[in-house]
């Protein structure tokens, strides 16, 4: 795995990987010799005893979209009520975190639009996907990691505490520790 792939994924996973968040998305764009799929491999290899899993959801042209994900905490999430109902809404059958995210793999390489219901994958609370939806993206009350449409003050903690834990990721990263000994396991 190269040593941009780990730091990329560090900055952009690090909640994840702490287990704040059942999951995290980065964009990545192999340099030379370098392969996306073999990067994913490796690391999920690696980080699969700890509870967390790594899937291309999408490789297009030269550069691609991989999920970070701690399957027990997805899980828990797609059999809540109302999430399996707002999914059932946008299409998915399926609520086993493989068949979810199978559905959600081929809904990002088939349109040119995002699917918006990423967010739930992602751990953003429901009233703000659907917020974000309804609202077509606009008239959100804050920015930080999401667009937030609801309950403000604690969208705001949880914005700092993915700061700080990517911080503090990145930190301990740039001095020699690697993901496998900053990942807290399942």
């Amino acid at each position: 795995m190269s040593a941009r792939f780990e730091e990329t994924l560090i900055r952009h996973c690090a909640a994840t990987l702490a287990g704040h968040k059942c999951g995290s998305l980065f964009s990545y764009r192999p340099q030379a010799g370098e392969s996306l799929s073999e990067n994913a491999a490796e690391l999920d290899g690696l980080l699969r005893e700890k509870g967390i899993r790594v899937r291309v959801l999408r490789e297009r042209d030269a550069d691609g979209l991989v999920y970070v994900y701690r399957p027990r905490m997805l899980e828990e999430r797609l059999q809540q009520t109302d999430i399996r109902a707002f999914l059932s809404e946008m299409g998915y059958t399926a609520f086993d975190p493989e068949a979810a995210l199978e559905t959600l793999s081929r809904a990002v390489r088939a349109g040119t639009d995002f699917p918006h219901e990423i967010g739930v994958f992602l751990g953003y609370p429901l009233e703000d996907v659907i917020g974000f939806i309804r609202n077509k993206g606009q008239c959100f009350c804050c920015l930080g990691c999401w667009k937030a449409y609801s309950n403000e003050a604690q969208a705001r903690r949880v914005f700092a505490l993915y700061e700080k834990c990517r911080n503090v990721y990145l930190s301990c990263y740039r001095r020699g520790f690697g993901v496998a000994r900053l990942t807290v396991a399942a």
